[in-house]
């Protein structure tokens, strides 16, 4: 009902607050006024009727939400188990939605969220319209729907004890304002929050003496945990508290120091103390220059009786933590190479591009190894980054494929070398100095395996070696341009005599990289090229880098040196031809070995195995299993003599055997092929069997060179008489023999036959009782 407005005074009430509006010449200001006031009528509903007798004017009230848990206490999964409806580790809460006017409101969504989510989750009921089954989902918000004014959701503890706050909040339909609840659930952990356990951990835990130039200082974190493995309260609040947590080195190492920061400051010593901060406390180890090398021992105490260590340790509870403080000088270096993508194809254009089997378009014929050594110091610990690592190899002379025993093998080697401790002289009592492979001459390198993996006895790894021969003196005796180690790590220098392995020789396969430089941690890199005509080739290699001898205080030589073969690249391909190949007889089988590129690899041994239905047979004469006698040559290729005798005939189904071929995972199979040529009448005849007279045939089979063949099946149809039995199997000399019966005096005819021969037809008399003497007499 519209209402004209007179130009005199006007009274208005709005939520009980009365305006006095004057009426004025100046009409911008009424209007803006009027205006604001009749927003203020639509927005908040101001009613009442007109004049100065006013109205009453109040908004609409919003409905409200009430949560109500099974119980506001659950207990701290510690386990970590899943949920379920009925778990202990969750409590069920009941959201309830009513309008001002006490009605439930339906069909709505509620959103619910919870924090801190470390203490507790959210869980709801699975939605059957979704193939997600959302009620096993971790939920920290999310929305529930109700219906009859009513839904429900479940808080599920986690992993840490405290206090978790559901909250749940929605849009009032009737007035569009937002309404919360909450509702606070407790995670208990069910113990008391005194420490009960002391985890410590060094970070880096090995350290370096400070005129190494290395690292020095490690980080001792630690967390104090209760009995529930929960993190113990803090001690420290706003500007007081006290330290809860001590670490103390133990035993004299020298001048290590600890430093942290107390409740009163900075403290620095062999004993200090500290706070946790969320239950977790740090403090550092220093080394000095004077400080021992080797393990330094830090004992961290925390105060079962109070958490607090500044009043005093009544019940301590420890944890102790090792540092490996070393002068990061190399001691030990060893060579590792990765077992996979460790092999670079080279190529002409550098491009690379490749195939579906990753093999490039232009390789050049070379391939690089990648091969590492890893150094560290006396203590175990890395060596210093950038402590060079020198690189060698070597391939000859190296004996051929037709060499026997020393096919594919250093032939300027031996296991009984002697080097002289500190000295320049090597000699080995059965060396051949002068004459093996041509002779070793000024300019080879000596390669001598001191470590015990490397077949030498114990106590030698220090004359582990690898140096440049300056003269041959003799068969065995050779000249070095630089000294031995003193063989000294335990203090004296020994001497075992003429005990260790050697190789002589000088590479002309490959090269290798000649110096790297070690990483962070103690890792040094290097690649090994060689051509692909001598993939399977032996190579010795090695790596060194020079050290401190701790006794004398001078120049130690640190070596590891090993012997592999230059690889192909996987997948390796065995081929064997021919196959199949005829059984009962001597037969030579090419036995080839390639990689993925199709390159020779020379110099493998190839095992065999057969499978023998019937007979016997061998491999170069070495039995049904073992290896072959020579390696592969140059064009990756070895012949085996492959001999079997009294194998079977084989079917359209099976062969008669198979010799099967192997090296690494790589395998090839040759079927053994034992053919039959034709079957013939070996004769038929009349007995006298005990069921009367009768008449026997004989069949015999042969193979494709005229042997008599064992194991094959005959069948006999006969017309006018009958064969017992309607089959038989010949025997070792390849016959297999039928009686034949009939009416006495009958004739008729048998038709025999075997699988992948024409058959034969025989003709067939039975012959007349009286034709015997005495007569046959027929059985019962």
């Amino acid at each position: 009902m519209a209402k004209t407005l007179k130009p005199c005074a006007v009274h208005v009430t709005c939520a009980n607050h009365t305006n006095k509006l004057a009426w004025r010449d100046d009409m911008k200001l009424f209007g803006k006024t009027l205006g604001l006031l009749l927003a203020g009528l639509v927005l908040a509903g101001c009613g009442g009727g007109g004049g100065d007798d006013g109205g009453a004017f109040s908004p609409p009230e919003s409905g409200t939400i009430t949560l109500r848990a099974t119980s506001t206490t659950i207990p701290l999964n510690t386990t970590g188990a899943p949920w379920y409806p009925a778990s202990p580790f969750s409590t069920e809460v009941d959201i309830e939605w009513r309008n001002a006017d006490g009605t439930f409101v339906s069909g709505q969504d509620l959103s619910c969220s919870i924090s801190p989510v470390e203490v507790a989750s959210i869980h709801i009921p699975d939605d059957a319209s979704t193939p997600e089954d959302e009620s096993q989902v971790n939920w920290t918000n999310i929305q529930v729907h109700s219906d009859t004014g009513h839904a429900i959701c479940w808080v599920f503890s986690s992993g840490r004890a405290g206090d978790a706050v559901l909250t749940v909040s929605a849009v009032d339909p009737n007035t569009s304002r937002t309404i919360t609840s909450s509702i606070t659930i407790t995670v208990t952990a069910g113990v008391g929050p005194m420490p009960a356990a002391v985890e410590v951990t060094p970070t880096p835990s090995g350290i370096y003496l400070p005129e190494s130039g290395g690292n020095n200082v490690s980080a001792l974190r630690t967390m104090v945990v209760d009995g529930a493995g929960q993190t113990v309260p803090d001690p420290v609040s706003g500007n007081s508290g006290v330290d809860n947590v001590q670490y103390e080195i133990i035993g004299d190492v020298g001048d290590a120091k600890l430093s942290s920061t107390s409740v009163g400051g900075n403290l620095i010593g062999t004993t200090v103390t500290t706070y946790t901060v969320r239950g977790v406390a740090t403090a550092a180890l220093q080394a000095g220059n004077a400080t021992n090398q080797g393990p330094v021992q830090v004992r961290v105490t925390a105060d079962r009786a109070d958490n607090n260590v500044s009043n005093g340790i009544q019940d301590p509870v420890s944890s102790t933590a090792s540092v490996i403080v070393s002068d990061g000088k190399l001691y030990s270096v060893t060579i590792t190479s990765p077992d996979v993508n460790a092999i670079n194809i080279n190529t002409v254009s550098d491009e690379v591009e490749v195939d579906d089997d990753g093999i490039p378009s232009d390789p050049d014929g070379s391939y690089s190894l990648t091969v590492s050594a890893l150094g560290t110091d006396r203590q175990g610990n890395p060596v210093l980054p950038g402590t060079p690592i020198r690189f060698g190899s070597i391939d000859e002379p190296v004996g051929t494929p037709d060499a026997g025993a020393w096919a594919n093998r250093f032939l300027i080697a031996g296991g009984d070398g002697n080097p002289q401790e500190g000295g320049y002289t090597f000699t080995a009592p059965t060396g051949s100095f002068q004459t093996a492979g041509g002779g070793a001459g000024p300019g080879d390198a000596l390669v001598v395996f001191g470590k015990t993996h490397h077949g030498a006895p114990h106590g030698n790894e220090d004359l582990e070696s690898a140096v440049t021969v300056q003269r041959v003196n003799s068969q065995t005796n050779l000249t070095t341009a630089s000294t031995f180690n003193n063989n000294n790590t335990t203090g004296a220098t020994v001497d075992y005599g003429p005990v260790l392995p050697y190789i002589v020789g000088r590479s002309q396969h490959g090269n290798i990289t000649a110096t790297a430089l070690t990483d962070e941690i103690g890792v040094a890199h290097a690649t090994l090229n060689y051509t692909v005509e001598t993939l399977g080739h032996i190579v010795a290699m090695w790596a060194q880098g020079d050290g401190i001898d701790r006794v004398t205080g001078g120049s130690r030589r640190v070596t590891d040196a090993v012997q592999l073969v230059y690889p192909g690249v996987a997948p390796a391909q065995l081929i064997a031809f021919p196959s199949p190949i005829p059984g009962n007889t001597d037969t030579i089988v090419t036995v080839c070995l390639l990689d993925a590129l199709n390159s020779p690899i020379q110099g493998v041994r190839i095992n065999f195995q057969m499978d023998l239905n019937g007979g016997t047979g061998s491999v170069d004469g070495n039995g049904t299993s073992g290896t072959l006698d020579n390696t592969t040559g140059p064009d990756g290729c070895v012949d085996a003599l492959v001999h079997t005798d009294d194998m079977p005939v084989s079917t359209s189904d099976s062969a008669s055997g198979q010799v099967v071929f192997s090296v690494g995972g790589a395998t090839a199979p040759v079927d053994i092929i034992v053919q039959l040529a034709f079957i013939s009448n070996g004769g038929v005849g009349s007995v006298c069997t005990s069921d009367g007279p009768a008449s026997r045939a004989t069949i015999r089979a042969y193979t494709t060179d005229g042997s008599p063949a064992a194991g094959v099946a005959i069948n006999a149809a006969c017309s006018g008489v009958t064969a017992t039995p309607a089959s038989a199997v010949t025997g070792a000399n390849g016959s297999a023999t039928f009686t034949l019966t009939g009416t006495p005096g009958a004739s008729g005819t048998c038709t025999f036959s075997a699988e992948g021969v024409a058959p034969i037809t025989v003709s067939v008399n039975i012959p007349d009782g009286d034709d015997f003497s005495p007569p046959c007499v027929a059985g019962p």
